[in-house]
């Protein structure tokens, strides 16, 4: 009996080194392969996802901008023609009265 629960005692550690060994290795290999894929991330020259909203942020606020500069030169050329077909119209009138 006591030689069984030796065995078994036995295997028990060998479990649990091979465990620990194993928890170990899956840690260096996690570790190795977020260092390449960083690497390679740098080596593509990615941006940051901070930088992107920044930019995206101003881009948006750019389009935004130009939208209402295009909308208030068609009022401004719209405002023009009026007052120019007026002076027009009364340039005629005065043509004609001389």
């Amino acid at each position: 009996m006591v030689n069984k629960n030796k065995i078994l005692s036995d295997l028990s550690k060998f479990a649990v080194d091979a465990m620990s060994a194993f928890s170990g290795l899956k840690e260096e290999i996690e570790t190795i392969v977020s260092l390449r894929v960083s690497k390679v991330i740098k080596k593509m020259n990615l941006v940051k996802k901070d930088e992107f909203e920044v930019l995206k942020k101003m881009v948006q606020k750019l389009i935004d901008d130009n939208e209402n500069l295009k909308k208030t030169s068609k009022r401004t050329v719209k405002k023009k023609k009026k007052t120019t077909t007026k002076s027009t119209k009364s340039k005629k009138k005065s043509k004609k009265t001389k």
